[in-house]
């Protein structure tokens, strides 16, 4: 075909040669430049449906625009011939790379180039760590782009990626790749389980999933795993998974496991590999960002170095100048509310009738959690900010007038984990006795534990690597840990809860957890009642009653009277039993609040009308408290950290919604006001009690329960026999 023409297409040479056909350097006689072009074989398409349906897919294929990927110009047939266009990259592919057979600078420029079969599949050692993760980071972009666009690359291989010599990496032949159909998608999206049925088998033997071998439809975790093959590639300078044979070949994908990698390859960047590698899909990472951020991270870390004591290093703490703050005194009532847009702090005396109000602090990032720390007599602030540049956790000693300023993450997994700190969910305290604990809830889902009062962090890795952890699936806010429950008497026993993992406890302080969602229901599974993945949105527990919980679920109530062994349904009464906040009465623990919404498809309160719902008897029923919110056409949504009570007696009760309004009650919820409006979205709302709480004025409901439980206390230690004194006023009366 040297020298004809394929419509206004000269072919000038011949570039190289594959299974899917044959690639040509040509000459586009209209706009006068080089192009790559793929006479696709007739081999390749053996019915004509598929001929149909390659052009159609290719024509597809050519809408995606990304600096990483091979733009596809044009897509048509002529003379019987079907063609695809493609720009011209000066280059050598990531084989020949890896194989160390030429230099980048090579003036042979390569459109796609296909190295099929059995030849050049081993190479020399490998590319330098930094390369290694420079173009993995390139490459996991590239799928991130088409698989944001339902496209499944089906083919991906280290011949398929060509490296310019200003070190771009192009990802080649996505014009041969696969759109995934959209209820497939979907599917996949619901249910950790392969998708159901089975196609063609395409792509290169040493790069394909083990699902695909199976003779089931790759998705995007195929493309991940085929992206683990040629990172090992890279970094090992040989396949993952070898054999003499075709079939020896297929027997390793499916049943071995990969050779570990040479000990210059970082364990950061080895446990990436472990995980696109995974023989279950399920057990892989979900999405191509994920890849391209833990490259990223192991790519930070071995890049940046760590400050000499010599270095300039910054201040570590900022002050705040130019605003006003909070004069608090003990007894004061401390409100701490958390918007996507800073962080507010409010003061009131034990009535809680006016509020000092200061902020926003942190101006521009999202505080998700707060905490007041006053064991050992601190007066210790905890926020941690969220931004574009990563998430940090501060304190203050002087309520808000001075920040600590951390020079770099001081929440962090550890590299070889592979892992990268999305945000932190909540921050917890440990018990009175140990008044340097602190723990940290985070996303991805894991647990970090601070022994030294927050100074130093560890990862907890009893439940970080957890078997279940591949198979917790993310919620609608992220896969997070959201919230943390030290056992009050028992330190070697916690409970945490993961959206969306369910409930899990630990008895040995950490080293090993359990599930605990036993007869909590999963909505979204087929099977109703799984040992873990369900979605719990909170769960409180009193401390008097460590053994009772309630808990919040993605549609449900329930409580469990046995230590989350076992749960009981006690939506009763309720108008739903969709919701996210839930909290403790401070006193009573029989005693919990929360704020129904309509459900998950409409998030808001039900029929517009703000009620926080309370039961005093366990769950047994639920009244609603709505005096002085409004119930018209409220559409409000209360977030799961979005409410709070204070230790004070009678307790007082807050709130606050993503429109920005903040609501107080000081009666425990019998009548309400609105404290603050106009807000950003509120996220995180904490109370504390300065010093030692102090009684608040205590109202007529309040001292009525106090006087009907002295009543029933007295009768019960009279084994039900009227006092000595009630006979006389009885006797007097009947004279």
């Amino acid at each position: 075909m040297i020298g004809e023409l394929l419509g206004h297409y000269r072919i000038v040479s011949k570039i190289g040669q594959g299974g899917m056909g044959v690639v040509y350097r040509a000459h586009d006689e209209v706009l006068q430049r080089d192009v790559a072009l793929k006479v696709v074989g007739e081999g390749a398409l053996v019915e004509k449906s598929s001929r149909e349906n390659l052009l159609r897919e290719a024509r597809s294929a050519s809408a995606l625009s990304h600096p990483n990927i091979c733009t596809i110009h044009e897509v048509g047939e002529f003379g019987g011939e079907l063609y695809m266009v493609m720009e011209l990259i000066d280059g050598k592919t990531l084989k020949e790379l890896i194989g160390g057979k030429e230099a980048i600078g090579s003036k042979e420029p390569i459109g796609t180039r296909e190295l099929t079969g059995s030849k050049e599949l081993t190479g020399g050692a490998g590319l330098a760590v930094e390369s290694i993760l420079r173009y993995g980071v390139q490459i996991a972009a590239a799928l991130v782009h088409a698989h944001s666009r339902n496209f499944v690359h089906h083919d991906l291989k280290s011949a398929n990626v060509v490296v310019t010599p200003q070190g771009l990496v192009k990802v080649l032949d996505f014009g041969l790749a696969t759109r995934v159909p959209k209820a497939a998608l979907d599917e996949a999206t619901a249910s950790i389980a392969p998708l159901e049925g089975a196609g063609a088998i395409a792509g290169t033997l040493p790069y394909m999933a083990p699902e695909v071998l199976c003779g089931q439809p790759g998705d995007f975790r195929s493309d991940l795993w085929a992206l683990g093959v040629v990172l090992y590639e890279a970094a090992a300078g040989q396949l993952p998974f070898r054999g003499r044979t075709s079939l020896e070949t297929c027997s390793a994908i499916l049943h071995e496991l990969p050779a570990p990698p040479p000990d210059r390859v970082p364990p950061g960047l080895w446990a990436i590999i472990q995980r696109c590698l995974a023989k279950e899909p399920a057990q892989r990472y979900q999405q191509a960002g994920e890849v391209q951020a833990a490259l990223e991270a192991v790519q930070s870390s071995s890049s940046v170095p760590l400050p000499q004591a010599s270095e300039q290093r910054g201040p570590l703490t900022t002050v705040l100048r130019g605003m006003r703050h909070l004069r608090v005194k003990d007894g004061d009532v401390l409100l701490m509310v958390g918007t996507v847009k800073g962080a507010f702090l409010l003061r009131s005396g034990p009535e809680r009738r006016r509020w000092d109000v200061a902020g926003p602090y942190f101006h521009g990032l999202a505080i998700y959690s707060l905490a007041y720390d006053g064991r050992e007599g601190r007066h210790r602030l905890w926020a941690s900010t969220h931004s574009y540049w990563g998430t940090f956790l501060v304190s203050s000693e002087d309520f808000g007038k001075v920040w600590t300023n951390p020079q770099q993450a001081n929440i962090r997994f550890p590299p070889e984990t592979g892992t990268v700190l999305n945000n932190i969910w909540q921050i917890s305290l440990g018990r009175p006795e140990e008044p340097d604990v602190m723990y940290c809830g985070v996303e991805p889902a894991a647990l970090f534990e601070s022994r030294d009062a927050g100074e130093t962090w560890s990862l907890v890795r009893g439940l970080f690597d957890h078997p279940h952890r591949p198979r917790w699936r993310p919620g609608n806010g992220g896969l997070t840990l959201h919230t943390i429950a030290p056992h009050p008497s028992d330190k070697a026993r916690m409970c945490v809860a993961i959206s969306a993992g369910g409930m899990y406890k630990t008895e040995d302080g950490g080293a090993s957890w359990r599930a605990a969602n036993r007869g909590v229901r999963n909505m979204y599974q087929p099977d109703r009642y799984p040992e873990f993945g369900q979605c719990v949105h909170k769960f409180v527990v009193h401390p008097a009653r460590p053994e009772r919980h309630f808990l919040q679920n993605h549609w449900g109530l329930y409580r469990s009277d046995d230590g989350a062994e076992s749960w009981k349904d006690i939506a009763n009464g309720v108008p739903s039993d969709f919701g996210f906040a839930m909290v403790m009465h401070p006193h009573n623990p029989d005693c919990v609040y929360i704020v129904p919404v309509e459900s998950d498809e409409f998030r808001c309160a039900p029929e517009g009308r703000l009620r926080v719902y309370r039961t005093r008897n366990a769950g047994a029923s639920w009244e609603p408290l709505s005096r002085g919110l409004p119930q018209k056409g409220a559409y409000e949504t209360v977030l799961r950290d979005a409410m709070t009570a204070d230790a004070l007696d009678p307790a007082g009760l807050y709130f606050g919604t993503r429109s920005g309004h903040l609501y107080g009650s000081a009666d425990e919820g019998k009548t309400w006001k609105k404290i603050l409006e106009g807000l950003p979205a509120v996220v995180c709302v904490k109370s504390a009690v300065i010093g030692e709480p102090r009684a608040g004025r205590v109202s007529r409901a309040a001292k009525a329960v106090r006087v009907a439980a002295a009543r029933a206390r007295r009768a019960k230690s009279s084994g039900g026999r009227p006092s000595a004194r009630r006979q006389k006023t009885r006797r007097g009366r009947s004279k």
